[in-house]
């Protein structure tokens, strides 16, 4: 009786493992779980850049708000992404209707002596690319928005407060495409 008792409890982790492996593989990678879904209205979070100046993402806004959120490995994932859209903003007038809003997700780096180095290198970066760059240091806006650590993510909050468009990673051509209708649909 002890052997077979024996017997079963070594099946047993194989049918755990086969459990979990079939969960894995019926999730696919990447997959949208891990984003606010469009349509979906987004809840007020607050962000401070480096120096401590406060910005209230509290919806609804006058402009629809496109948020960039990566963190130090991600960010040259949507390098073409960005390049498009510091190119719209020098060449398009209707760039001026849309609140532009970089994230850098800096919760790795919260307690001192980390903070302070981290904030320098914010502080360059946003010099660098001419554009405010705000901190997460608490995690809050990755936990609301259910975005990933380590991946891009891109979402497009329109006027009334809802998600128009919600991607991470590598945005291609086509999704860029879309974005890029999504937000000129906004303006006009």
């Amino acid at each position: 009786m002890k052997q077979a008792f024996v017997r079963k409890m070594r099946v047993f982790p194989g049918i755990i493992g086969t459990a979990l492996l079939v969960l894995f593989l019926l999730i696919p990678a990447g997959s949208a779980l891990a984003l606010p879904r469009v349509g979906q209205p987004v809840r007020r979070v607050v962000v401070e850049d480096p120096d401590g100046r406060v910005m209230d993402l509290g919806f609804p806004r006058p402009k629809p708000t496109l948020i960039l959120y990566e963190d130090r490995k991600s960010a040259a994932q949507n390098r073409a992404l960005k390049d498009e859209l510091n190119k719209l903003a020098d060449t398009k007038a209707e760039a001026k209707q849309i609140q532009f809003v970089a994230i850098a997700d800096t919760s790795a780096y919260r307690s001192w002596p980390l903070r302070g180095f981290a904030e320098s290198s914010v502080r360059k970066k946003a010099v660098e690319v001419g554009q405010t760059i705000y901190c997460d240091w608490d995690g809050a806006f990755r936990k609301t928005y259910a975005l990933r650590r380590g991946v891009s993510s891109v979402v497009l909050v329109g006027k009334d407060g809802r998600v128009e468009y919600a991607a991470e990673g590598k945005l291609d051509a086509p999704a860029r495409s879309k974005l890029f209708a999504l937000l000129w649909a906004q303006v006009r």
